[in-house]
């Protein structure tokens, strides 16, 4: 049975792999170049968007994408999905990893093969706002870095042990302290002397 002509675009129209065009995020719309037609402004899908969860995350002008018009009406068109091509390839090639590449190298990936979730910001910087932080790592915790800043108090249960120089105008250790040196100001803790005033005087006070 040979269908008719309106009723062969219909069904052609119904699902389509076209490019997206143009974008306008405030309408939170896009065109899609498909087939050799441009659709009128339509939304595409996100994972979320209920009361409970969502999310943003528009697609970029020459993005492959598929389109799916209800009844073949493009103009009821709804971005479904996206779809690797050459000029943008998929950024991982194991089942084991989940990776998300940014447009300035930034990289997000997780490796669930080797229990390992990687943040890597390049140049950027990583920024966590909350009320309280909690890492609990059952080894260690390294910190690799050129400097490390705390605003506030710093609290250490346990023991701290230090391969350079301890400063500060305020340090107390209920415990020892062993190697290096704890300066208050420009006097040595460990390193200091005084003078003596006579066999029954008090000495000076510390001296570097």
């Amino acid at each position: 049975m040979r269908l008719n002509t309106e009723l062969a675009r219909l069904l052609a129209c119904m699902v389509m792999v076209g490019e997206i065009a143009e974008l306008d995020e405030s309408a939170r719309r896009v065109r899609v170049d498909a087939d050799g037609m441009r659709t009128d402004w339509i939304p595409w899908g996100e994972r979320r968007a209920g009361p409970t969860a969502r999310s943003w995350w528009p697609p970029d002008v020459g993005e492959q994408v598929v389109v799916v018009c209800p009844y073949g009406d493009p103009s009821q068109g709804i971005v479904i999905a996206s779809i690797y091509r050459s000029d943008f390839p998929a950024p991982a090639d194991a089942k084991a990893v989940r990776r998300t590449v940014y447009p300035d190298g930034s990289v997000v990936e997780y490796d669930s093969d080797a229990h390992k979730l990687t943040v890597n910001a390049g140049s950027g910087s990583v920024v966590v706002n909350c009320k309280t932080a909690t890492v609990q790592a059952s080894n260690s915790v390294e910190l690799d870095s050129q400097t490390v800043h705390a605003t506030g108090n710093l609290k250490v249960d346990g023991d701290v042990t230090a391969n350079g120089n301890v400063k500060g105008a305020n340090v107390t250790a209920s415990g020892t302290v062993q190697g290096g040196t704890i300066k208050a100001g420009s006097i040595d803790l460990a390193g200091h002397h005084h003078t003596a005033q006579g066999a029954t005087a008090p000495t000076t006070p510390a001296q570097a």
